[in-house]
C-alpha cells in the first residue's frame, strides 16, 4: 500500500507532471517489484522495456526512484539498489539497438553535409558504440576506445581552413573528444560490473557527447563549405559572390578589375603550385595596399575597391612593379591589364566586358567601358532587328552596274549587293554587315540574295556577281542551295560570278579550291575581291582556278596622286596577263579615274559608272536617251 500512497502523494504535489493516468499503474507495479522480497527478474526486465516503449526518460525514473528511497527502510533500499540494475538492463535492451541504428541513419542521411575525413571519425565512433551494444546484448568484449584518441588529436592538429584555424575551435574539439573518451571509459567499467542503472545515465551523457562531436564535425565541414562560397580557398580573399553582396556597403567606391598577363603560361611551364604562389603574393600585396577591400574573382582575375578614381592609376602602376616570382633559377615580373568603373549595379559585368573586348595592354577607363557597352548593346539590338527582317523577307538586292572596257560604252554586268529594311529604315552593308556576319542566321541572307538574283537574271542575258564570304563557302546549306539553283537555272548559272570577298578565304585553301572546282562544272566563274591588299601567298593563289581579280579600292583611289600606286597597278596588270585573268577596277568615282583606267583594265565599277539601285540601271543608255 505504501507505494500506492507514494504515487498519490507525488501526483497530488505535482512533483512529477510527466506521470499520466495511462502509466500510473505501470509505475506502481514497478515500485512494488523493486522492493518486494521476491525474485522476479523477468518482470523487472519487462518493466524496463515498457519504460522505453512509453518514451519515459531514464533520468526522470532516476529522480523518481531517489524520491521513493526516502520512504524505505534499509533492507528495502538495498533491494531497490540491486533490482534497479535489472530494470535499467531491460530499458537498455529496448533502447540501444534502435538508437544506434537511428544515429547511423541520421549520419548517412545526407552525405553532402559532411566530408570524407569527418565521416571516417564518425564511423569509428558509431563502430565503437555498436560494439558496446553488441557487448551489452551478447556479452562480447568491448574494443579499446583508447586506440582512437591519438589519430583524432592528429586530425585536429593537422586540419586547416578558415574555420579550423581558430585555436578555440580546435580546443573545443579536443575537449569534447577527451570527455567522450572519459565517459566511454566509465561506461565500460560500469558495464563490466553489471551496474546498468548508472551505466544508463552515463550512456545518456555518452550519446550527448557523441552527438555533439557529430555536430561539431558537421558544422566544421558545413562552415568551411559555406565560407568557400564567399571566400577564395587559395588566397583567402573574398570572392565574386561576396563582391556582389558588398554592393550596398560601398556606394561611393570605384571597382578595379585586374588580370594577370600570361598567367596560363606560368601554370603550364612550372605547374599550379607556382601559379598558386603568384596568386598568394598578389593577394598579400592587395591586402596591404590602399584598397578598401580585395577579391579574387576566379582564375587570374582580381578585383579591388578603392575610395576614389585618382587612386586607381597609382595602384595599377605600383602593382605592375611589385610582384615577381623566382622559379628554376629564373625570375619573372608579373604584369597586369585591367578596367575600372564606379562600383554599382553591373559594374563587375561592365569591367569584365571591357577586359574581354579591350586590347589587354593597359588600363581601360570608365568612358571606354561605357562606349564598348553601348556598342555591344547596339549589336544585340541590331541582331534582333536583322532576324525580324529575315522573317519578314526585308532583304533587298541592289544592283551596281559594271562597265565593259572598249570603244562603245556598255554595261554588261551587275554586282548584286545587299540592303536590309529594318523598322522602315533601309540599312547599307556598312551599317549591318559586321553584326550580321556574327549572327547564326547570316547564311540565310546569302541564300535570299542568291534566289532573288537568279529570279531576275534568268529573264535577260546579262552577267552578274554575288559576294561570298568564307562562312558562305564553308556552309553546307549555302552550297546545296547554290547547286539547286544551278540545276534549276543552268543558263543563268553560266552568267554568275561568285566574288570571294575575304582574304582569309585563302587560309582555307583546300576548302576554297574544292568549292571552286565543284561549281566550275556549272559554268560559274570566280573573282577575288580587294586584290593587292591581302593576297601574299602567290604560290597558292596561282593554284586557284579563278577568272577575275578586282583591284583593291584603296589602290584605285590613290592612282591620280601616287606614283607608287600606279607602279603597283602595272605590276597587278602584268600578273593578271601572265595568268590570263580578267581585271576589274572598283571605286571609280570620277572621270579622272575612269579615263586613267578605261584602257588598262577589262571592267570598271564605281559611282562614276553608276550607283547601286534596287533595279537594273544603265547610266550610259540613259544619257544617250536624253
Amino acid at each position: 500500500m505504501r507505494h500506492r500512497h507514494f504515487m498519490e502523494d507525488q501526483i497530488r504535489q505535482n512533483d512529477f507532471d510527466w506521470i499520466s493516468e495511462e502509466n500510473r499503474g505501470m509505475l506502481t507495479r514497478m515500485l512494488q517489484a523493486l522492493v518486494e522480497n521476491k525474485n522476479d527478474e523477468s518482470a523487472l526486465l519487462d518493466l524496463g522495456k515498457t519504460l522505453h516503449d512509453k518514451s519515459i526518460a531514464f533520468s526522470q525514473i532516476a529522480i523518481f526512484l531517489d524520491q521513493y528511497l526516502q520512504e524505505l527502510d534499509e533492507s528495502e533500499r538495498l533491494r531497490l539498489y540491486a533490482r534497479r540494475e535489472i530494470l535499467a538492463k531491460g530499458y537498455l535492451a529496448a533502447r540501444l539497438p534502435g538508437e544506434i541504428t537511428a544515429i547511423k541513419k541520421g549520419i548517412h542521411a545526407n552525405p553532402a553535409l559532411i566530408g570524407a575525413k569527418e565521416m571516417k571519425i564518425l564511423h569509428e565512433l558509431t563502430g565503437w558504440m555498436e560494439a558496446m551494444v553488441e557487448s551489452f546484448l551478447h556479452d562480447t568484449p568491448l574494443p579499446d576506445i583508447k586506440a582512437r584518441i591519438a589519430p583524432f588529436v592528429r586530425f585536429v592538429e593537422e586540419r586547416g581552413g578558415l574555420y579550423f584555424d581558430d585555436k578555440e575551435v580546435k580546443a573545443e574539439f579536443l575537449a569534447t573528444n577527451r570527455r567522450l573518451y572519459l565517459c566511454a571509459a566509465e561506461a565500460v567499467k560500469l558495464h563490466s560490473r553489471g551496474a546498468y542503472f548508472h551505466f544508463t545515465l552515463v550512456y545518456v551523457e555518452l550519446t550527448a557527447l557523441f552527438l555533439k562531436m557529430a555536430t561539431l564535425l558537421s558544422s566544421m565541414f558545413l562552415e568551411e563549405e559555406l565560407l568557400s562560397i564567399y571566400i577564395d580557398p587559395v588566397t583567402h580573399l573574398s570572392n565574386r559572390f561576396q563582391l556582389l553582396k558588398d554592393l550596398r556597403f560601398f556606394p561611393d567606391a570605384y571597382l578595379l578589375i585586374l588580370n594577370i598577363r600570361s598567367f596560363s603560361k606560368l601554370n603550364i611551364l612550372y605547374g599550379y603550385e607556382t601559379g598558386d604562389a603568384v596568386l598568394k603574393k598578389i593577394a598579400a600585396y592587395l591586402q596591404n595596399s590602399c584598397a578598401l577591400k580585395s577579391y579574387r574573382i576566379y582564375g587570374d582575375e582580381f578585383a579591388v575597391l578603392v575610395e576614389s578614381e585618382s587612386q586607381i592609376g597609382d595602384l595599377f602602376e605600383r602593382l605592375n612593379h611589385a610582384v615577381n616570382v623566382a622559379v628554376e633559377d629564373a625570375a619573372y615580373d608579373i604584369y597586369f591589364y585591367g578596367a575600372y568603373d564606379r562600383f554599382g549595379d553591373k559594374a563587375l559585368e561592365r569591367c569584365e566586358f571591357a577586359l574581354l573586348k579591350g586590347d589587354k595592354r593597359g588600363l581601360a577607363e570608365t568612358a571606354e567601358v561605357e562606349k564598348m557597352l553601348q556598342s555591344y548593346k547596339k549589336e544585340l539590338t541590331l541582331t534582333q532587328r536583322l532576324k525580324e527582317a529575315m522573317v519578314k523577307d526585308e532583304i533587298i538586292p541592289y544592283y551596281q552596274p559594271i562597265y565593259a572596257n572598249g570603244d562603245v560604252k556598255k554595261i554588261i554586268k551587275y554586282e548584286v549587293l545587299m540592303r536590309v529594311r529594318c523598322d522602315g529604315e533601309l540599312l547599307s552593308p556598312a551599317q549591318f554587315l559586321p553584326t550580321l556576319k556574327e549572327a547564326p542566321f547570316y547564311t540565310e541572307f546569302t541564300k535570299s540574295i542568291l534566289l532573288k538574283a537568279f529570279e531576275l537574271f534568268k529573264t535577260n542575258d546579262l552577267t552578274f556577281s554575288v559576294n561570298f564570304t568564307l562562312t558562305d563557302i564553308k556552309d553546307r546549306g549555302v552550297r546545296l542551295f547554290l547547286k539547286t539553283l544551278a540545276d534549276k537555272y543552268p543558263d543563268t548559272a553560266k552568267r554568275l560570278t561568285v566574288e570571294i570577298t575575304e582574304a582569309d578565304a585563302l587560309k582555307e585553301f583546300d576548302e576554297l579550291n574544292d568549292f571552286i572546282h565543284t561549281f566550275k562544272r556549272y559554268g560559274i566563274t570566280f573573282s577575288l575581291d580587294d586584290f593587292g591588299s591581302g593576297y601574299s601567298n602567290f604560290t597558292q593563289f596561282a593554284k586557284l582556278a579563278i577568272d577575275y581579280i578586282k583591284i583593291d579600292g584603296t589602290i584605285v583611289q590613290e592612282l591620280p596622286t601616287s606614283e607608287k600606286m600606279r607602279k603597283l597597278l602595272d605590276s597587278i596588270l602584268e600578273f593578271a596577263r601572265s595568268f590570263e585573268l580578267g581585271v576589274i577596277a572598283e571605286y571609280v568615282s570620277d572621270e579622272t579615274l575612269f579615263e586613267l583606267l578605261r584602257n588598262k583594265v577589262d571592267m570598271l565599277q564605281g559611282y562614276y559608272i553608276g550607283k547601286p539601285r534596287p533595279y537594273l540601271s544603265d547610266p550610259f543608255a540613259e544619257t544617250t536617251d536624253q
